[in-house]
């Protein structure tokens, strides 16, 4: 009997240490950074990556340490209003980040990464002008740098709203979204 235990209990140990040993490049290869950001945007955007794209504007990161700018435009996907909340199923935005001063647009975007929203939540306080929105989001695709990235993203912030006849949606605005979250894969 102290024989088989013997025999069962290195086995599981042999086991446990073949599951570590192939667990543990795996893990290295997808280091993950810490991801910390702000946008100002604006509705209609003019930085447009993609037609559908309503929102976007300017973005600032702080990537692990490494300070990066450039540009996001996307959409929220469908909205399902429901009083003072609004449901939005899904979005999805790129961000076009470089180490440069300035970023030259949407045919200078060797280094970016989209990400889609499930689902985002906006509070519709007092008249439908003045709101918040609150998402997780999913980083899904990149290219250059960022081409094997993934991750996972909270992202929050005020907004605001006014008639504009001028706006192809009727209104304009501004947003100061907040980013904060986790990407890996990022050489």
């Amino acid at each position: 009997m102290k024989r088989k235990s013997v025999v069962a209990l290195t086995f599981a140990f042999a086991l446990a240490f073949a599951l570590v040993l192939l667990i543990v490049p795996v893990q290295a290869q997808q280091s993950c950074k810490a991801f910390h950001a702000f946008v100002q945007g604006s509705l209609p955007t003019s930085n447009q990556f993609a037609p559908t794209d309503t929102w976007g504007g300017p973005i600032f990161v702080n990537l692990d340490g490494e300070l990066l700018q450039g540009g996001l435009s996307g959409n929220d996907g469908t909205e399902y209003p429901h009083g003072p909340v609004s449901i939005f199923k899904g979005g999805e935005y790129k961000l076009c980040l470089t180490s440069a001063a300035a970023w030259g647009g949407p045919n200078d975007c060797s280094d970016s990464f989209t990400y889609k929203v499930p689902r985002a939540v906006v509070i519709w306080p007092a008249g439908k002008l003045l709101g918040s929105y609150k998402a997780t989001a999913n980083v899904v695709k990149g290219t250059g740098r960022f081409a094997s990235a993934s991750g996972h993203l909270e992202i929050e912030g005020p907004f605001i709203l006014w008639t504009d006849p001028n706006s192809p949606f009727g209104v304009s605005g501004r947003w100061n979204g907040e980013f904060s979250g986790r990407v890996c894969g990022v050489q």
